[in-house]
């Protein structure tokens, strides 16, 4: 068992169409969804990045200091584009990653998730699985990974999901009971913030 820490990184590179605002600078009791994804991963990284999209940019520095920014350079491939430009700015990093729209701030989970991570056998990912399904998020993308991942994402029919890259990984897994399926929880439009007794 070591002490490694892995990088955090939030994804906030949506479009956030269905929610019809930008998802990360949704503020709920005074405080943005993207500090509060920060302030869950910050016990369990070394450090964290905050990816968006380039016109992004200049609304998220008005209100978000201290945190470093990595701009996505890819485009319709969805959140991998994210996970692949930190990974090109930082190329020997792995990364516990962790979707802006995703409020559980359960710590059981990111423990389990390092004490695999900090395991003397070293994966190429580590992530939960719930009935018999895995979960992109909160998940350990290693730099082994990803590597993997930008030198076929460009071959025909392949598919460079964060699910689909997780299950190809043959990565360690550990099971989450449905006790803990609120973990996995996310929010993308405003009748699911009805639903879950908040608003914008």
């Amino acid at each position: 068992m070591t002490n490694r820490k892995p990088k955090g990184l939030v994804l906030c590179g949506g479009n956030s169409r269905r929610m019809g605002n930008d998802k990360g600078l949704l503020s709920i009791g005074g405080k943005l969804w993207v500090e509060e994804r920060i302030r869950t991963l910050s016990p369990f990284t070394e450090g964290c990045l905050i990816s968006i999209r380039e016109e992004q940019k200049s609304d998220y520095i008005k209100v978000i200091s201290n945190i470093e920014f990595v701009e996505d350079r890819f485009e319709n491939i969805g959140p991998i584009s994210g996970i692949l430009s930190a990974h090109d700015r930082y190329p020997d990093e792995d990364f516990l990653v962790l979707a802006c729209d995703m409020p559980s701030s359960d710590p059981w989970v990111f423990s389990e998730l390092l004490k695999m991570y900090g395991a003397a056998f070293r994966a190429k990912s580590y992530f939960c699985v719930t009935e018999g399904n895995i979960e992109p998020f909160p998940a350990i993308y290693t730099s082994e990974l990803l590597n993997e991942v930008a030198r076929k994402m460009n071959d025909p029919g392949f598919d460079s999901s964060p699910k689909k890259t997780l299950e190809r990984s043959n990565g360690t897994a550990f099971e989450v009971g449905s006790d803990r399926s609120s973990i996995f929880l996310n929010y993308n439009t405003p009748a699911d913030l009805s639903e879950a007794g908040t608003s914008k």
